[in-house]
């Protein structure tokens, strides 16, 4: 990789379209490399929605330098085609995230659209069936060690994600944040068990899925708010999408002010 590449956005359209945008230059340093970005987003009133096709090609940026020192190293990657043992797992997502991808439901033409809403639906009944603490009754804050205790209870379940179709993801181009920031340099049949077998992930110099969940946090908050995917239709269901608010340019300052970067 290059020390320096431009991005351009080009994703799809955001659920409020501006009449007026502006352009942003950003130069930014990850793992040591300068890579540069032109950001274009509403003048006026935006949503954190607008900011997805940005946080989408930081993701990428990040992994690709992280997958090239790694395997440099002689740790490729080991994530591979028909391997979506992590697509039983109890996905994050940020609420701005959920709204979109439940559009995307929507737009599903019939019968599949219905399909996959009963799939979600029959994951939600084994999930209170088998009693496993969620988000289903509570929009509570909850804290980083909380959420993973609950992610442990939910894989050994072993419920597929609904968008998960012959051990592929029927959604790959919309996924979300945290799918594409989730991948292994340990072997791949170490994550059937990962209790009991080494499960080693790729370590990224940012953390993007992590920084929406910490957007619009209050002040002293006790934790994190955030939805798991599987519950993607209830929580849509009683949660009206965000409404244009700050400007583009401001949420984008905000979300740069809070933008993870793990020392590894």
């Amino acid at each position: 990789m290059t020390n320096s590449e431009n991005h351009t956005e080009s994703d799809v359209a955001a659920a409020v379209d501006a009449p007026e945008t502006t352009s942003l230059a950003l130069e930014i340093s990850i793992a040591g490399e300068k890579v540069q970005f032109s950001v274009t987003l509403p003048s006026g009133p935006a949503t954190w929605e607008h900011l997805l096709p940005f946080m989408r090609g930081l993701v990428k940026v990040s992994s690709d330098i992280s997958q090239e020192y790694f395997s440099a190293q002689g740790q490729p990657i080991s994530c591979r085609g028909g391997c979506a043992m992590c697509c039983r797992h109890r996905v994050p997502i940020a609420e701005f995230e959920a709204h979109r991808l439940r559009r995307l439901v929507e737009s599903m033409p019939e019968p599949r659209r219905t399909e996959i809403i009963a799939r979600f639906q029959a994951v939600e009944e084994r999930i209170r069936a088998a009693g496993v603490a969620g988000s289903l009754d509570s929009d509570e804050p909850i804290s980083l060690e909380e959420m993973t205790r609950r992610a442990g209870s939910y894989f050994r379940l072993m419920i597929a994600c609904p968008f998960l179709e012959d051990e592929s993801c029927s959604i790959y181009d919309e996924r979300p944040l945290k799918c594409r920031e989730h991948l292994v340099t340990s072997p791949a049949e170490n994550c059937a068990d990962p209790e009991q077998l080494p499960v080693v992930g790729l370590p990224l110099p940012l953390r993007v899925y992590l920084t929406t969940l910490l957007l619009d946090d209050e002040p002293g908050s006790p934790g994190i708010r955030w939805v798991p995917l599987n519950e993607l239709i209830s929580w849509t269901d009683a949660h009206a999408p965000e409404q244009p608010g700050r400007t583009g340019p401001e949420l984008l300052h905000e979300f740069m002010s809070k933008l993870v970067q793990p020392n590894h």
